[in-house]
């Protein structure tokens, strides 16, 4: 296909979109048995999201507004220049369990943008710029690996199923990524995986946070409750994000099928798009943060425009369906 510039295209497992379906119904039903252990081990009387089970923080009233000047290239389905969508958000933890937020993890955000149409779109990010996994298989392997068998024994384990280069890239790669959070306003974002942006192409997108975040007490070094940081910095002002894109370079260097390889600015720099803007009204209290938990975000809510692309992201449709299905 042609986007932008380049010629782009997706690979499927199995070579077919059928086929690669028929796995990924198989990689849910792992998921769910993870689902379960994690429900059983934790006592709690229903499960919980399989990943980023604890919301720290939930908000209603945050503005997501693009440029007056934004480029031709990347206005797109609904979004126009100088538009302003109303959106929803939830911070969350990465982990499968409700632990401190002190505790080393990784964090994510979803934006849930409200269409003109009355429909919505799902934008989900990590704060690390990479999947420790290239594909949905080696997610679900490694997940299985290492929700089972005896910790002390879960390095060995996983270089027998990946080998050991492999193991080890995907072992440094969540060390990195897993560390504590000096505050929630003050963390960068990343889609991680390819998605469509119309007639410009493939992107990955990302969320930095802009200088102008209220800061908190020099003293302060991180966070030990997210959402009362994140609280306090509010009552201080507007906390505001950068919404950019990195377009499509080429296979190599911008491969859509492999989510373990960085799109570096270096090769693809971000070009900015529009501002998310959370002003000190916004709701976050605990009724707001109740209904926002309930919600089901997937990053297939999503005009057909903007579709996801990549292996991983065409697994998560299906897994995150079938992940919803029970914790709902």
């Amino acid at each position: 296909m042609t986007g932008g510039d380049q010629i782009w295209a997706e690979t499927y497992e199995g070579g077919s979109p059928e086929a690669e379906k028929e796995s990924f119904l198989r990689l849910a039903k792992a998921i769910e048995a993870i689902q379960e252990s994690t429900r059983a081990k934790a006592g709690w009387d229903h499960p919980k999201r399989t990943l980023h089970a604890k919301l720290t923080v939930g908000i209603v009233g945050a503005r997501l507004v693009f440029d007056a000047d934004l480029p031709i290239a990347f206005r797109q389905g609904y979004i126009d220049a100088g538009e302003t969508y109303p959106t929803i958000i939830r911070f969350s933890n990465a982990s499968a369990l409700c632990q401190a937020d002190t505790a080393p993890d990784m964090r994510g955000i979803a934006l849930r943008v409200t269409l003109p149409s009355g429909g919505f779109h799902d934008l989900l990010m990590t704060n690390y710029p990479v999947s420790h996994a290239r594909n949905a298989r080696q997610f679900v392997d490694f997940a299985v690996i290492a929700s089972s068998g005896d910790r002390a024994t879960l390095v060995p384990r996983l270089i027998e199923h990946f080998g050991e280069a492999e193991a080890q890239r995907m072992l440094g790669n969540i060390q990195q990524g897993a560390r504590k959070s000096q505050g929630l306003a003050l963390e960068s974002f990343w889609s991680r995986g390819a998605y469509l942006w119309g007639g410009a192409g493939p992107v990955r997108f990302n969320l930095r946070p802009l200088s102008a975040t209220p800061q908190m007490p020099a003293a302060t070094v991180e966070a030990e409750d997210l959402h009362a940081d994140f609280a306090e910095r509010l009552r201080q002002g507007d906390v505001r994000f950068r919404l950019s894109v990195q377009p499509f370079v080429d296979e190599i260097r911008t491969p859509i099928e492999d989510g373990a390889v960085e799109w570096t600015e270096a090769v693809s720099p971000s070009i900015g798009l529009a501002t998310l803007i959370i002003p000190p009204e916004a709701r976050m209290d605990a009724a707001t943060a109740a209904g926002i938990d309930a919600l089901s975000f997937n990053p297939w809510n999503a005009p057909a425009e903007f579709r996801p692309l990549g292996n991983l992201n065409r697994a998560r449709g299906a897994v995150y369906a079938a992940s919803a299905a029970r914790w709902r």
